[in-house]
């Protein structure tokens, strides 16, 4: 059975970027060979999106946030307000390939299916590694495994794709029941980074299976970048911080105990003696919320998978 797809767009003073973006996601819309409907949320911007969308995209369907409350609550506003079985988040700076939505589509006659994502390209058509995550534990970490499509013979004929450890949020078609199951991106990530990766963990452990399909295709034009509206210090120091938020949630005892925290600690010597003040912080902002860690990681405790039997899975 053909299931019908919600398009979920957020956006923040991307009036430029809309009127570039949105009418190819439009002609994808209606391609598609069952109903599909375009949401738009837009987080309180103060160009004129709104306007733009009201007078020349009549037909897109516009939710409004009176205040900007970022990209997670942007998501679930368009998740509350689709129609449809499968959502396909979509960011504005970023183009479908014809025939993109079918493909991913294909992937949910499995009941299992929970998340896939396309291969993504940039403007000079150049891979970006992350269509396709795994991982391999490395110094007390998580580090993504690089891969090249070229070295991979019949990548692009492989029907049935590829499991991957978690789906990147800007171009991502998911089980909308599933989403909501899992309640969405938790609000531990905010503003930015990692939320996708949690997410992915999460219906892991429930059994649920994310995809990368090398057939599908996105361009993505990078230019609604994260840069063009938060200071580089706050980027890296939330990047960093976020991330000792996925380790302490995710990663056994014996590994944070034995592995992560000896590595996090030498790692933290040696910017306090470079006075690298970004991380020095990041560490301190996530010990903060120790408390709010713990209940992520006590939501996590009940799961059919391990993340080791994950990562041994995917990396098959």
């Amino acid at each position: 059975m053909t299931l019908k797809c919600s398009i979920i767009i957020p956006n923040y003073n991307g009036e430029k970027l809309l009127q570039e973006n949105l009418p190819s996601v439009i002609s994808e819309s209606k391609n598609f060979h069952s109903d599909c409907e375009i949401i738009i949320v837009d987080d309180a911007s103060t160009d004129n999106s709104v306007k733009i969308l009201q007078e020349k995209f009549p037909t897109v369907k516009l939710v409004q946030h009176k205040t900007n409350k970022g990209f997670a609550a942007g998501i679930h506003s368009g998740v509350a307000a689709a129609n449809y079985e499968l959502v396909f988040l979509l960011n504005s700076d970023v183009q479908p390939v014809a025939n993109c939505l079918n493909k991913l589509e294909k992937y949910f006659e499995r009941q299992d299916t929970f998340a896939v994502n396309p291969l993504i390209l940039n403007q000079d058509h150049e891979v970006n590694q992350s269509s396709w995550t795994r991982s391999q534990f490395s110094h007390g970490r998580l580090k993504l495994i690089p891969w090249d499509i070229s070295s991979l013979p019949g990548m692009k004929q492989k029907k049935e794709g590829y499991l991957t450890l978690y789906c990147s949020g800007g171009s991502v078609m998911l089980r909308k029941a599933m989403f909501e199951n899992l309640a969405g991106f938790s609000d531990l990530y905010q503003p930015f980074y990692y939320e996708d990766f949690d997410l992915g963990l999460r219906a892991w452990y429930q059994g649920w299976s994310s995809y990368f399909c090398p057939d599908a295709e996105v361009i993505h034009a990078d230019k609604g970048t994260i840069e063009d509206h938060f200071k580089s210090d706050l980027i890296k120091s939330t990047q960093r911080r976020n991330r000792y938020f996925l380790e302490w949630t995710h990663f056994s005892n014996a590994r944070l105990i034995f592995s992560t925290l000896p590595f996090t600690l030498m790692q933290l010597l040696g910017e306090l003696i470079l006075f690298d003040k970004k991380n020095v912080k990041a560490f301190f902002n996530a010990f903060s919320k120790l408390k709010a860690v713990r209940n992520s990681r006590k939501k996590s405790m009940h799961k059919k998978m391990t993340l080791k039997e994950v990562i041994s899975l995917i990396n098959e």
